[in-house]
């Protein structure tokens, strides 16, 4: 089964190619509403990658606060136990809780670092492959554009000539 999140960036990417192809052929026939809807297909593609993270971000900020309930919850549970236990209980329960609560930090702390690192990884190599597709949307719409002015000129041309067999035509 196809991946839905390389599924909606396809669908992106094809937008932002959709958009630009528009934009250049309303620059190319003067046509500012095929322009505009270009760009607005663009801001589209944009927009709706900006939520995706936007949706990422969040995951991550609740994940975080789940690790935090779930140290509270801990918390609360080893001073539920501490006071049950005699005072040489406690103090030993204590030292081992710590022990136990700076490795978990430590865990935590790790898989933390080692998560921000990949989210980070993540968005760098879809900024890199993001610069690309735009280098090349702009690519392929300067060469379609530049069709676009030949076609132009070689049409300027022919009615040059028609008009000239037509007035030769017309002088004799």
């Amino acid at each position: 089964m196809a991946d839905p999140a390389e599924s909606n960036k396809a669908t992106r990417a094809g937008q932002r190619v959709a958009g630009a192809v528009k934009q250049a052929a309303g620059a190319v026939t003067d046509n500012q509403d095929l322009r505009a809807e270009g760009e607005l297909q663009q801001e589209k593609a944009e927009a709706a990658k900006e939520a995706r993270r936007a949706d990422e971000f969040a995951q991550q900020k609740r994940e975080e606060a789940e690790a935090r309930a779930q140290s509270e919850e801990l918390q609360v549970e080893r001073e539920r136990l501490a006071a049950e236990d005699t005072a040489s209980a406690r103090e030993e329960r204590a030292e081992q809780d710590r022990a136990a609560e700076k490795q978990a930090a430590a865990q935590d702390t790790a898989v933390r670092k080692q998560a921000t690192e990949q989210v980070a990884q993540s968005r760098e190599q879809e900024l890199r492959r993001d610069e690309v597709d735009a280098v090349k949307e702009r690519a392929s719409a300067e060469e379609r554009a530049q069709d676009e002015e030949v076609r132009a000129e070689r049409a300027r041309r022919d009615a040059e000539v028609l008009e000239t067999v037509e007035n030769v035509e017309e002088s004799r």
